[in-house]
């Protein structure tokens, strides 16, 4: 790597990120300059960014699910849904059979609940109701096309 190649990705990346793509278009006449190890790199991140923006996608769905169900409270359910239906929106754009294959959903259900922890002083009791297993599957989570599936309110813990 010739190191004004290597400045240019470190203080001007959008810059980088054109020349190494004019490079890659001109075939072989650009091969020489082209910066492999970098261009790999970013790549590889590229698809990193992506399985964590569905990670997260997934982790706010469940954390909306698990208020709908269990936390008893009516005035957010709407906002609530609304949320859930734009999150299930981009996730269809997002998803690939490779990212749903590693999204691990016992672990996007631990991180859900770690968003729900602040939740409580909003609704007392709430995390003593709610599941310790996700109790979601992938396909109620994704939605299903048109039409969105929500959890039916369960009865406040007496």
């Amino acid at each position: 790597m010739i190191a004004a190649d290597r400045a240019r990705y470190d203080d001007d990346f959008y810059a980088w990120t054109q020349e190494q793509a004019e490079l890659l278009r001109r075939g072989p006449a650009g091969a020489n300059r082209l910066d492999i190890e970098l261009i790999a790199e970013e790549i590889e991140d590229l698809g990193k960014s992506e399985l964590h923006t569905v990670q997260s996608l997934c982790e706010h769905i469940i954390e909306h699910l698990l208020k709908l169900e269990y936390s008893g409270l009516e005035e957010p359910a709407s906002h609530w849904r609304r949320e859930i239906v734009e999150w299930r929106l981009q996730l269809e754009r997002k998803q690939t059979r490779s990212i749903v294959m590693k999204l691990d959903l016992p672990s996007r259900y631990r991180a859900a609940l770690r968003l729900l922890r602040y939740f409580e002083s909003d609704a007392p009791g709430f995390m003593s109701t709610v599941p310790a297993e996700c109790p979601y599957s992938l396909e109620q989570i994704r939605g299903s096309g048109d039409e969105d599936w929500f959890p039916s309110p369960r009865a406040p813990a007496p």
